[in-house]
């Protein structure tokens, strides 16, 4: 990172290592090197996704659409779709795929392919879910012209293991910004409407973080790389270079391309009005505007380690303290995140018993 996110806010360190050594030395992958390898983004919600998903889309080999939805509801049902080797079953899944309000179809043809074309090609598809789920991407990619594509959910960050079934050559960025601004963020959209917004949004914060290093106990460096929300908008031109040498794109002309050309897409009312401006640093220190300084308080106290690790540094004065409350309200949190994630873990195990087929994409 640049002085230049140190100088914006003080509580950003400029040094900072997300992985230990040993990770970060660890042999490449057997997918190291090998071209068109998918790319996708994930991370806590209002932690920048949509800017870096719209700055790599600018890039002219990479296409990655707005924000889908139809990778996690399709795995998590996917046993109702029965065997894709039977063409009825694949065309059932397409046409969900394109027909279904809010799961991005339209999205993926962009407007300028019919959706009939569009099921029969995802239909024709070899009979593996990562096969579908990447004929759809791709026909997003052909549209536009580019040879490669990605995708950008924010919950992806919480299903890494199943987007390296589907496609075990894919390439994971994990999008992290400090926690007290992402909460800000998110109590400032009402993202968790209620009195607990602060206390459940630290936990999402938490959550998303320790998910990523469970699966990354699994992964290499070039397939996971971090990166930090307050380096991409201080530094986004160097931020990008690093990105497209993770991922295998051309740099040059591309990294000024991808910052200063329109970003398109059909945005979220209420949730990315400075989309359209210039990279900047502004909202990097807004939640200390916004936060009581006992706010501020709580998330420190709840997640110190994650914190140094990624360089964000304490701001409550001595003598600030959570709010009593407002602890015993987190722990509730935390434990219904851990419930809910003891649910997921159980019905997987029951899926992978009920849904023998394969399911990684097949690649030439």
């Amino acid at each position: 990172m640049s002085d230049a996110a140190a100088t914006a806010a003080p509580t950003v360190a400029d040094h900072w290592e997300s992985r230990p050594a040993s990770w970060r030395s660890r042999e490449p992958s057997e997918h190291a090197g090998k071209p068109g390898r998918p790319l996708f983004i994930g991370a806590c919600p209002r932690s920048g996704t949509t800017l870096l998903r719209s700055m790599l889309n600018n890039h002219p080999d990479l296409a990655m659409p707005a924000e889908t939805d139809f990778v996690i509801p399709v795995w998590l049902a996917r046993g109702s779709y029965g065997d894709l080797r039977e063409a009825r079953n694949r065309r059932r899944l397409a046409e969900w795929i394109m027909d279904t309000p809010g799961h991005g179809g339209r999205r993926i043809r962009a407007g300028r392919i019919e959706r009939d074309e569009a099921v029969e090609r995802v239909s024709a598809s070899a009979p593996t879910l990562g096969s579908m789920f990447a004929s759809c991407f791709q026909i997003y990619a052909d549209v536009h012209g580019k040879p490669h594509w990605g995708d950008k959910r924010p919950a992806y960050c919480n299903y890494l293991e199943m987007l390296f079934a589907l496609f075990p050559h894919a390439q994971y960025i994990n999008l992290v910004r400090d926690p007290r601004a992402a909460v800000s963020s998110l109590m400032q959209i009402d993202y968790f409407p209620g009195d607990d917004a602060l206390e459940a949004g630290t936990a999402m914060w938490e959550a998303t973080v320790r998910n990523v290093d469970r699966a990354a106990r699994d992964l290499h460096p070039d397939q996971l790389l971090d990166v930090r929300y307050e380096d991409m908008v201080a530094d986004p031109a160097g931020v990008l270079r690093a990105v497209c040498d993770f991922a295998g794109l051309r740099g040059g002309d591309a990294i000024e391309q991808m910052i200063s050309g329109e970003r398109g897409g059909k945005f979220r009312e209420g949730w990315h009005e400075q989309l359209s401006e210039p990279v900047s640093t502004v909202n990097v220190a807004s939640w200390s505007k916004r936060l009581e300084p006992s706010e501020v308080a709580l998330i420190e106290h709840a997640v110190p380690e994650e914190m140094q690790r990624f360089g964000y540094e304490r701001a409550t004065e001595p003598g600030v303290a959570p709010n009593p409350a407002a602890l015993r309200e987190l722990g509730r949190q935390r434990k219904r995140r851990a419930r809910r994630w003891r649910r997921f873990a159980l019905g997987e195990l029951k899926r992978r018993v009920t849904y023998r087929r394969p399911v990684a994409a097949e690649t030439s």
